[in-house]
């Protein structure tokens, strides 16, 4: 079970919202021109239904927060990010007019999470509670989950850095969630940085559900739903871990 909103705070669930969002119009098969979102069949549907296949900034946005377990208020603060976000890149775009190509459009539409990520203000001392709940956001659906790879693109070719990522296993989650909650660059090395943490629970967790050595075995020999669980069981943990302890008599 996701951690609440009050106790992950304002930066972390943006953070989540984002960086899921962005994850998700990163593949061109996944993004459509309209603000929403699209089944199947081209029909207009809300981005949080299960129906959509294709989604604008906005519905992306949608889809993320209800991964997040967000109330409708995160929804409407990562929107006034995004659009902030949009007016200062759009001082400064240089390529195609998005209005006069598609490729352009989604290029302008990613650039844009970019953009929001990077004037995100970090949240401060963020710990293991905060970067399980960003990444399992992130790999909260199947689609954008992966194994043999931390990251893999729109082709489902592996990447050794976050960047063009569409899918990541969930070692490439943590990773990601690192380089968004802090100024730590995106290598997916967590050595010395304070998710440490949180690999070491992701651990427990894994041989807690499945008796796996590590949480990179759990995933990358067991179902995404065993995944999503074990992230629920550390998040459990460190949940645990972070509440105040009872003052000694």
């Amino acid at each position: 079970m996701m951690p609440s909103a009050e106790t992950l705070g304002r930066h972390t669930i943006l953070a989540a919202i984002l960086v899921t969002a962005r994850a998700i119009v990163a593949d061109p098969a996944r993004w459509c021109h309209y603000h929403h979102a699209k089944d199947a069949n081209g029909h207009t549907c809300e981005g949080h239904s299960d129906r959509a296949a294709a989604w604008g900034a906005v519905g992306a946005l949608d889809r993320a927060a209800a991964d997040a377990g967000a109330a409708h208020v995160s929804f409407l603060d990562a929107r006034r990010h995004l659009k902030d976000a949009s007016v200062l890149l759009a001082r400064k775009w240089t390529g195609t007019p998005w209005l006069l190509s598609s490729e352009a459009a989604h290029a302008m539409t990613v650039a844009c999470f970019d953009e929001a990520l990077r004037i995100l203000r970090k949240p401060p001392a963020p710990g293991p509670l905060h970067a399980l709940a960003v990444a399992r956001t992130l790999i909260a659906r199947p689609e954008r989950w992966a194994q043999g790879a931390i990251a893999l693109d729109r082709h489902g070719r592996a990447l050794v850095t976050f960047d063009g990522g569409c899918r990541f296993c969930a070692a490439g989650a943590l990773g990601l969630a690192s380089h968004v909650l802090t100024e730590r660059p995106p290598d997916g090395k967590l050595a010395g940085s304070p998710f440490e943490k949180a690999e070491r629970l992701l651990d427990s967790a894994a041989y807690a559900l499945g008796e796996h050595q590590s949480y990179i075995g759990l995933n990358e020999h067991d179902t995404h739903a065993k995944v999503v669980a074990m992230f629920d069981h550390a998040l459990d943990m460190a949940r645990a871990d972070s509440a105040p302890k009872p003052e000694a008599s």
